[in-house]
């Protein structure tokens, strides 16, 4: 359903569909150029040719977001554009005057328009209404036709916590104002975080916290990219409500924690126990396709089931040479695996990690690079196809009729499912992507979801690897060497070891 309280009736569409027909119609190609200058050096990234409907100017999307280095996507059935914004993904709707900021639908006075396939935003808007979702500041001249982006990272100055006689107060300070859509609260194991789009830990070390509390014994800083630091408070009390305020002057984050009573530590030490139980110290690499399932063929001939146990068997070696770490497999030799008994393997193992091991391919036989898979509901046509022929395996299956209702919908139930695992896979997905980035020549697709039904119940975090595309020829070349299966491994061991560390220290 397209969004908008306004366009509840018939006739209201078909207005809004009128004019937008009216200014696609009377569009004029040559705007003029808008520049982007970066305020504290007053370079420029980037000049953008506007086009002129009506009396509206518009932005094309597409060089406004890379010149930023906004993530983006493009959902041409749904004829959507999305700069994936953590916390606050915008969404524009072609032909449709509202747009999604967040969780809030905003409306524009004019639609969005595609031309050719590119999207366009009337830039005074557009650039009003996405300006708080941004992790830096971003003002616009239209006088000048500049766009100033100040990129400074918020940095965190200081911590003090305190307890009240309602509860336990956290105060973040900061180097510069944030804004309170950028900031994103959460609990996870024991743990609270607070994630600060836009904002580093630069060189802020825990130890120089303030504590006078019995709530929190323990303060973790992690930078988890570029673009986002991650603070974790461990908590040693059941948080029963919690209230979040951000001030800009002085610039400081306030968490108020409302607790039950003080947790015994007799109760502590258990907790102690289980956390070891949480220990990354097992994974479990599953190469796809095997025995009758022979996966994509390739031009001359190669299966993609050879490749992949190849390459899962380079993991597995690099993994326990040099991490130190036990690795198991779903299959060691050429035999079919049924997709359900592979994660029925992991989970009765104990796996820490599931990581599954394919080969993509496509018509289009130009396409080279790996992609990323995690578990949820395919946001573009390409993942949806990957998933649908990565699950027709189940055809080879004696018994597939326990997938009959397995349908999108109930994908996206079994995500929900999983949400205690769905951020680790997420990040650890986004880890492999960054290692196989800097080692291969092409770039590839990056992190992407789907439902897959081998991740389909697997109890520990969990990733699909689409190491290149067996259809083009020079990766179905790069598939049979055995130094490109070596990169492979090494770029998965170090987003392991990265991973690692990040994990075991939130507990």
């Amino acid at each position: 359903m397209q969004p908008g309280p306004d366009l509840t009736t018939g006739w209201r569409l078909l207005l809004w569909i009128g004019a937008t027909l009216f200014l696609i119609l009377t569009t004029s190609l040559e705007g003029r150029e808008v520049v982007i200058k970066e305020r504290q050096s007053r370079a420029v990234t980037n000049r953008l040719a506007t086009i002129q409907a009506g009396r509206y100017e518009f932005i094309p999307l597409r060089p406004f977001a890379e010149t930023l280095q906004l993530p983006y996507e493009v959902d041409s059935a749904r004829k959507q554009f999305i700069l994936q914004i953590p916390h606050n993904p915008v969404i524009v709707h072609a032909i449709n005057p509202f747009i999604r900021v967040g969780a809030q639908w905003r409306q524009m006075p004019v639609a969005a328009l595609i031309i050719d396939g590119e999207y366009y935003a009337p830039i005074d808007y557009f650039l009003d209404l996405i300006r708080t979702a941004l992790p830096f500041v971003l003002e616009y001249d239209p006088a000048q036709a500049t766009i100033w982006i100040t990129k400074s990272a918020r940095g965190v100055a200081a911590i003090q916590i305190d307890d009240m006689e309602n509860g336990t107060l956290i105060r973040i300070g900061l180097d510069q104002p944030i804004q309170e859509s950028n900031l994103f609260i959460s609990e996870s194991n024991g743990w609270l975080y607070a994630d600060l789009y836009g904002g580093t830990i630069a060189s802020f070390k825990p130890a120089a916290a303030r504590k006078n509390t019995r709530t929190i014994d323990r303060i973790s800083t992690i930078q988890l990219s570029r673009d986002t630091a991650r603070l974790g408070f461990r908590l040693l009390k059941k948080v029963k409500e919690r209230e979040v305020k951000v001030s800009a002057s002085p610039p400081e984050i306030q968490i108020a924690l409302r607790t039950h009573a003080e947790v015994p530590a007799a109760l502590l030490d258990e907790l102690d126990k289980e956390r070891e139980k949480w220990k990354i110290d097992l994974i479990v690499i599953d190469p796809g396709h095997g025995g009758r399932d022979p996966g994509a063929l390739g031009a001359d001939g190669t299966r993609e089931k050879d490749f992949t146990l190849k390459i899962a068997r380079e993991i597995r070696n690099k993994i326990e040479r040099d991490l130190k770490i036990k690795v198991i497999m779903t299959r060691d030799a050429d035999r079919f695996i049924p997709l359900e008994e592979r994660g029925n393997i992991a989970n009765r193992a104990g796996g820490k990690l599931f990581i599954s091991i394919h080969a993509d391919s496509n018509p289009k036989k130009s396409l080279r690079g790996h992609t990323v898979y995690f578990m949820g509901p395919a946001k573009t046509e390409e993942a949806r196809r990957v998933a649908q022929f990565e699950n027709s395996v189940i055809k080879f299956e004696d018994a597939n009729s326990k997938y009959a209702n397995l349908s999108e919908t109930s994908f996206i139930l079994a995500a929900n499912a999983q949400n205690s695992y769905n951020k680790e896979s997420e990040e650890f997905a986004a880890l492999l992507d960054r290692e196989l980035k800097s080692r291969q020549a092409a770039d590839g697709f990056g992190v992407r979801q789907a439902g897959f039904y081998v991740l389909h119940g697997t109890s520990m975090p969990n990733v699909l690897l689409e190491t290149a595309f067996i259809s083009n020829k020079a990766d179905e070349k790069l598939l049979g060497s055995r130094a490109f299966h070596l990169g492979i491994a090494d770029a998965v061991c170090a987003s392991i070891k990265t991973f690692k560390e990040r994990y075991e220290s939130a507990f």
